[in-house]
C-alpha cells in the first residue's frame, strides 16, 4: 500500500517520529532532482545514484539536523553537495566521464537534441565540481539566489560573479566546438 502524505511539514514531523512514511514523500519530490545536481558535480551516473542512495538511507538519522532556516530543498542540496564533493575529495571518482548516459539526466521539457546534450555535458565538464553544481543548481534547477548562498555558505554577489564567470567558459568552449552553431 503506497501512503502518500502530501506535504513537506507532515513527511517531515513523520520522518523525525521515525515513521519512513515521510521518507517516501522526501524521496519522491526531490531525488531525481539531487541525482541531476549529483550527476552535474561527479560525473558518473553510478556514481550520482550512490550518493543519492546513502543520502535517503542517512536521512533518518540525519534528519534532526534541518532546523528549518533555509526550505527543506535547499538543505537537501547542501548535504548532497557536500556528499559529492567528499566522494571526489577521497578519490573515488577516478574521472570516468559517462557523456552515453547525459541525456537521460537532461533537464525535461527541454527539446534539445542529443548531440546538443552531449555537447553542453562536455561544456559543464571543462568546470571543476563545486562551479559545475552552481552553474547547475541555478540554469538546469532554477534554485533562487538567495538559496544558493545558503548551499554554498557565499555571499550572493560572489555567487553572481562565479556564475557570470562559469556561463563564459561554457560559452567559449561551446563557440570553439566546431559542432556548435550559433543560434541569431
Amino acid at each position: 500500500m503506497r501512503l502518500w502524505i502530501g506535504s513537506e511539514g507532515k513527511s517531515l514531523e513523520l520522518l523525525r517520529e521515525g515513521r519512513l512514511e515521510g521518507l517516501h514523500w522526501i524521496y519522491e519530490t526531490y531525488s531525481a532532482r539531487i541525482l541531476n545536481q549529483c550527476y552535474r558535480i561527479l560525473l558518473s551516473r553510478e556514481q550520482a545514484e550512490d550518493v543519492v542512495q546513502d543520502l535517503f538511507v542517512r536521512l533518518p538519522a540525519i534528519v534532526a539536523e534541518f532546523r528549518g532556516e533555509s526550505s527543506l530543498a535547499t538543505w537537501l542540496y547542501r548535504v548532497a553537495h557536500n556528499m559529492c564533493l567528499n566522494r571526489l575529495q577521497q578519490g573515488k571518482n577516478r574521472n570516468k566521464l559517462e557523456w552515453e548516459n547525459a541525456d537521460e539526466l537532461a533537464p525535461r521539457g527541454q527539446n534539445a537534441s542529443v548531440e546538443l546534450t552531449e555537447l553542453l555535458s562536455k561544456a559543464m565538464a571543462v568546470l571543476d565540481a563545486e562551479t559545475r553544481s552552481l552553474l547547475w543548481l541555478k540554469e538546469g534547477e532554477g534554485v533562487p539566489l538567495k538559496d544558493l548562498s545558503v548551499i554554498f555558505k557565499l555571499p550572493e554577489g560572489t555567487l553572481k560573479s562565479r556564475l557570470s564567470r562559469a556561463r563564459d567558459k561554457v560559452k567559449e568552449y561551446l563557440e570553439k566546438e566546431s559542432s556548435f552553431e550559433k543560434v541569431a
